[in-house]
């Protein structure tokens, strides 16, 4: 089992920004912070940094450091119920050779962009998501199982359940697919499409009375695999703040 910490942040359809998976480990944590910005009525940005940390340790959430993140979106409204996005993130990820078990720091660049629909009702607001990633890896060549380049599609249905008059607090679960192809480093050759994991989760959102500042914790099911899977557990905790457009 592992446990991870998450970020989320709510937009008028109740975006989120999904944490990154940290492969096999016992435990693990991930803290970010983030920082959201009306640009006009139409476009928002939101921006992260986040940490994660792995342990083999059941009991010890702080481990040793797994990956550093910096992510940038942007989010155009179309419609009362429709949005996009387009985003780039930054990683460095703590990756083991499969030969020698060595740890070694893999780079990669990220682009993805994704389409929402929020179906509304009074107190619950239902939000199907497809989004596609790009891509790159940058990792040493003494890592002889690395991939090069990757795709990957992601289908998500999420449920947000207002629990108070002003919806300053939500319950938010969700379910998510992802497919992906890669490219490997060595044989330069694309596998197929095919089914990777899902995710399943659940979480608490406040943003407290005359606040600016937004606070989420929740838990998150991995379910990794497809013929051999194996399950993971994730707590989810962040912090972001809320900026105001000025006219």
């Amino acid at each position: 089992m592992s446990v991870i910490i998450l970020l989320f942040f709510d937009f008028n359809l109740s975006a989120q920004i999904s944490p990154p998976g940290l492969g096999h480990a016992k435990t693990a944590s991930w803290f970010a912070a983030g920082f959201k910005q009306k640009m006009n009525e139409n476009w928002e940005s939101m921006t992260y940094f986040g940490m994660g940390r792995t342990s083999e340790n059941a009991l010890d959430f702080i481990g040793k450091p797994a990956i550093l993140v910096l992510n940038q979106e942007f989010y155009h409204q179309l419609k009362n119920n429709l949005q996009y996005s387009f985003a780039l993130s930054l990683r460095d990820q703590k990756v083991q050779n499969s030969e020698n078990r060595k740890t070694i720091d893999q780079q990669e660049i990220r682009l993805y962009g994704r389409l929402s629909y929020a179906f509304k009702g009074e107190k619950f607001k239902i939000t199907p998501t497809f989004r596609q990633e790009f891509r790159k890896f940058f990792a040493p060549k003494s890592l002889e199982d690395a991939e090069s380049f990757a795709f990957r599609s992601r289908f998500r249905l999420q449920l947000s359940i207002d629990l108070n008059q002003d919806a300053s607090k939500k319950l938010i679960l969700s379910s998510e697919q992802l497919f992906s192809t890669e490219k490997g480093a060595i044989s330069k050759e694309w596998s197929d499409m095919q089914y990777h994991e899902s995710r399943f989760l659940a979480y608490y959102s406040v943003t407290p009375k005359n606040s600016s500042v937004t606070f989420d914790i929740g838990y998150m099911n991995n379910l990794v695999g497809g013929n051999h899977p194996y399950d993971v557990s994730y707590l989810a905790l962040d912090i972001v703040f809320n900026g105001k457009h000025k006219n």
